[in-house]
């Protein structure tokens, strides 16, 4: 299984995931209240997110899906081809 980024398992992904959201989500949330705009919409919006979201990290391993159905370890996932890549250089 491939990560973006270089997370090892999904809860580590979805873990990073769910921290970067509520910071940026703080700070929105901080801008708006300087500028005077927070309104019961956004407040309802989050609310729905959270819930979304509550759901979501529940069923993580429940979404997990693998080709054979058995994860990859970190020594399986480094075997396979590297191809170095030079400068300037298109890889097709």
């Amino acid at each position: 299984m491939i990560w973006l980024g270089t997370f090892v398992t999904a809860e580590d992904a979805l873990k990073n995931y769910e921290s970067k959201k509520l910071e940026f989500e703080e700070l929105a949330m901080a801008k708006r209240a300087k500028n005077g705009q927070i309104s019961e919409k956004s407040d309802q919006e989050s609310r729905v997110t959270n819930e979304f979201e509550k759901k979501s990290s529940m069923s993580v391993d429940e979404n997990m899906n693998t080709s054979n159905g058995v994860e990859e370890s970190d020594d399986e996932l480094m075997m396979g081809t590297w191809v170095k890549i030079s400068e300037n250089q298109e890889v097709k």
